[in-house]
């Protein structure tokens, strides 16, 4: 008969080189602590990105709409609203009171200055307004 052989499972020695199980664990705990770290940078800065980028595009859509304002004469009380470049914008257009005191008949005033608010409204809420002046002529009868 042969003796039968019963094999024990090898402890390392203090002095072989391995990591241990608990080790390993807070390897991998503090490798996923990091990686949420630049998880989250990266997500508020593709936020601030798209916040940039929609800027950008209400700027560009607000000078085309300035741009392509109808002529002085139509501007009298306008209020003109639309899309352009997916945006929406509205323009208004008021007369600005003289406050001086009226002109002799010799000088009848040739211009009469008008406020303009242009508002360019952004698909996320964000939005852009613009006051500004223009002169009308004056439609003599």
């Amino acid at each position: 008969m042969s003796p039968r052989r019963r094999f024990k499972a090898r402890r390392p020695d203090a002095g072989e080189d391995g990591f241990t199980l608990v080790e390993s664990l807070v390897a991998l705990a503090v490798v996923g602590i990091c990686l949420s770290a630049i998880g989250a940078l990266v997500a508020s800065s593709l936020r601030a990105v798209r916040r940039v980028d929609e800027r950008l595009a209400i700027v560009s859509t607000l000078r085309k709409v300035e741009t392509a304002l109808p002529e002085r004469a139509r501007l009298v009380d306008a209020d003109i609203s639309g899309q352009m470049n997916g945006l929406d914008f509205s323009l208004r257009s008021t007369p600005i009171p003289d406050p001086s005191p009226p002109r002799s008949a010799r000088e009848p005033a040739m211009w009469t200055p008008q406020k303009l608010v242009l508002r360019i409204a952004g698909g996320s809420g964000s939005a852009m307004e613009i006051e500004t002046l223009r002169l009308v002529p004056v439609v003599t009868p």
